[in-house]
Order: structure tokens, then sequence, then C-alpha cells
């Protein structure tokens, strides 16, 4: 169940689904159980357990891992993550907003706007001007000045 109480099918790699079925088979978790549940409920929520576990993951991890000291990781930065590696694999805006469940493009759209990567490759398919090459500039023909000219 996700944001909005919509609830999504996502794919995942065969190895990602190794871990969480290893995962469930160490914690003794039934295939319709929730995967991760808190202490008195049958599963967390979002704002306040999923988040207290993640926490717990990343706090552990940066003993290891020390940009990840202070670094404020949520649910939505998985996601975020996601959109943008799919994004800079190539994968068209129209398939990242079904993976993601947006209704509307517009929504998607803002990993577009967001990701310099992309910005950078873009450019880089480009030439670079010579704005000192005199034969860059535009030379209008007779016609055209003498159309202008009657303006």
């Amino acid at each position: 169940m996700g944001k909005g109480r919509k609830e999504r099918v996502v794919p995942l790699w065969q190895t990602t689904t190794k871990c969480i079925s290893d995962f469930m088979h160490e914690n003794g978790i039934k295939d319709n159980d929730y995967l991760l549940s808190g202490r008195n409920v049958k599963h967390l929520t979002r704002s306040g357990g999923v988040r207290y576990r993640i926490d717990c993951i990343v706090k552990r991890a940066a003993t290891n891992c020390l940009s990840l000291k202070n670094k404020s990781v949520t649910p939505h930065v998985f996601r975020h993550s996601t959109a943008m590696s799919l994004l800079q694999s190539g994968i068209d805006i129209s398939t990242i907003a079904i993976w993601l469940g947006h209704e509307s493009i517009e929504t998607t759209h803002k990993y577009m706007v967001a990701d310099i990567k992309l910005k950078e490759r873009a450019l880089n398919k480009l030439h670079e001007p010579d704005l000192n090459a005199a034969d860059n500039r535009y030379h209008a023909t007779d016609d055209i000045l003498q159309f202008l000219n009657s303006l």
C-alpha cells in the first residue's frame, strides 16, 4: 500500500526477490503477511514505523559508509532514486510515470527538471559553437533585406 492508499505492483530483480524471500523465511513471515510489522500492529505506518526502520538501517550502514551519517533517508528517497535511475538509463517519462503510479505525466516531469546529469549529457551531445568564427553569423540575403526594409 502506497501514498494515497494506492496499491502498486512493481517489478523486482531476481536478486532482490531472493533477499526478500530469505528475509521472510528467516523471520517466519508468511506470503500474505506484511513484510515489515511493528511490535503492536500488523503493519508499520508510513509516517512512523517505516521511517523508524529506515533510520535504524541507515544508522547501522553509516558505520561503514560515513557519507550516510548526516543524510536524511526517507521512503520517498528510494522512490526518487528509482525514478532518477530509470530516467538516467534512458527509460521514457511515460513508463516512469506508470512505474511510480502518477496519474499525470506532469508530476513525473519534475524528475526530468531536477536531473543535472541528464542536462550535462544533452549538452555534451552538442557541438560547442565557435563564437569567433566569422561564418557563424547569419547573413541575410538581399531579398530578405529588401523585404525587411519595406516594412
